[in-house]
């Protein structure tokens, strides 16, 4: 049976959805919405979606979708996913989950009271590399993981009317990008003991830059970095009892690493990564009637979402 989606934003990251969306045999784009018809037609015509919708409202009471993916700034993530699930759509929701721990609250508790599923497109999650990475670590291969860096910092020009930049469209490094070093250090380690967040405030009054330095019982540490405004490593260095794990740039969507040894080094090489691969597990759950992934569950998402209001919080001063 063929799920159709439906496409909330004609921005790039949905038109990346609709295009690796085409690798999943049982799937298909049936719809977009977004705020002018505009917009909406032309990115139909662009990527060959038969209809386009002049609101989010309009995608929703859309009979033919079944499921629909909220592609567009953080902070239309809330109401739009809220608006699907109570029209009963199930819903894909471009990370971050929400702008923060209120908002994501709402939204899984929106999902367990109409019953529609809910996920957090984290595709990181989903990417081969990384699911394989974790496994073997997860199995002892390589002894207990003992310290993590991780960065994912770029330069952009300081527009402030661009959405990294501006408050109003949820602008900052840490919601946009050090979302995936600090889910990397979660996903191996789990919510930190203690944490240390030092960084940079630009003119627009969002967080330019952050250093985050975490720790665990037993002398476990993760040191990780994002930023907007300065090219960075973007790699990932795993350290475990017996092995360095490299993830060379963009670590987040790296299909190799290098795993070294004291007795030599071992490349692995995966499938190329793509928003399809967490498309086939929204397919799995849909079908087995969950309303959330036991691989990116509510509670994970809502707890990250909670910890990075802490760190944005000590870096306002507030």
């Amino acid at each position: 049976m063929t799920i159709r989606w439906g496409i909330s934003g004609t921005g790039r990251i949905a038109s990346d959805f609709v295009r690796d969306l085409r690798n999943i045999s049982d799937a298909r784009a049936v719809a977009v919405g977004s705020r002018s018809r505009e917009s909406a037609e032309e990115f139909a015509t662009r990527n060959s979606v038969p209809v386009a919708h002049g609101s989010a409202a309009e995608l929703a009471a859309d009979p033919d979708v079944d499921v629909v993916y909220v592609a567009g700034i953080h902070p239309v993530h809330r109401e739009q996913a809220i608006i699907m699930m109570e029209a009963g759509k199930h819903v894909l929701v471009e990370k971050p989950l929400a702008m923060n721990a209120a908002e994501a609250r709402e939204m899984t508790e929106a999902s367990r009271r109409t019953g529609r599923f809910l996920m957090e497109a984290m595709w990181m999650r989903f990417n081969p590399l990384h699911v394989e990475i974790v496994r073997r670590i997860g199995a002892g291969e390589f002894g207990a993981v003992t310290s993590i860096e991780s960065d994912f910092s770029f330069a952009a020009p300081r527009d402030p009317s661009h959405r990294l930049f501006d408050p109003a469209k949820g602008g900052g490094s840490m919601l946009d990008v050090g979302i995936y070093p600090l889910t990397l250090a979660w996903w191996l380690l789990g919510a930190p003991g203690s944490w240390r967040a030092e960084g940079t405030i630009g003119p627009t009054g969002v967080d330019e830059s952050v250093v985050l330095d975490m720790a665990w019982d037993g002398g476990r540490t993760a040191h990780i970095t994002c930023g907007s405004t300065r090219e960075g490593s973007t790699e990932s260095v795993i350290t475990c009892e017996s092995a360095v794990i490299v993830i060379p740039a963009r670590s987040h969507s790296s299909r190799v690493a290098e795993i070294r040894r004291d007795d030599g080094s071992e490349t692995v090489r995966l499938d190329a990564p793509g928003l399809h691969h967490q498309v086939n597990e929204v397919h799995r759950c849909i079908s087995a009637g969950l309303t959330e992934s036991p691989r990116m569950s509510h509670a994970d998402s809502c707890a990250v979402s909670a910890f990075m209001d802490d760190v944005l919080e000590s870096l306002h001063g507030r």
